[in-house]
């Protein structure tokens, strides 16, 4: 096989687990349902493999029970853990915000307001004029639902 990369030469099998494992666990920062997290337990078990001196097919194998048996312990576990803290993420997490409206708005109208820098389409079923302190009670697609404070 030619001459690849002198860097990736330099690294172990352990290491290039362990590396693979930290991309798995940012990466799943960026995406929903855990899978991504359940795959790093695996290359972490891989990783371990590859320390302890085992060979290409036993990382392999540790790997794929690794990475199955979290998906199917895991996963779950927190998926459940997060649904029933009720944890509210991205605009679900715009529910109980307050804001200030910026342009009049009348009743049953879509208007907009911001939040944390992000404009946001809004409606309420009573008038809303500029300066009126608002919370968003619910959110239905992209459109706020909000109510007048005070």
């Amino acid at each position: 096989m030619p001459y690849l990369n002198p860097m990736l030469d330099a690294l172990s099998p352990a290491n290039i687990w362990f590396i693979a494992g930290i991309l798995l666990l940012i990466f799943e920062m960026f995406t929903p349902g855990f899978f991504l997290a359940s795959l790093s337990v695996g290359t972490f078990l891989a990783a371990l493999i590859a320390w302890a001196g085992g060979d290409d097919t036993w990382q392999l194998v540790g790997f794929i029970l690794g990475g199955a048996l979290s998906l199917v312990a895991l996963r779950p576990t927190m998926k459940r853990y997060f649904d029933a803290n009720g944890i509210a993420t991205n605009a679900d997490a715009l529910v109980g915000r307050k804001a200030k409206v910026t342009a009049k708005v009348p009743a049953g109208e879509h208007g907009s307001i911001q939040i944390d820098g992000d404009t946001w389409t809004i409606e309420c079923p009573e008038d809303l004029k500029e300066g009126d302190q608002i919370q968003v009670v619910a959110r239905q697609s992209i459109i706020l639902q909000v109510k007048r404070l005070g």
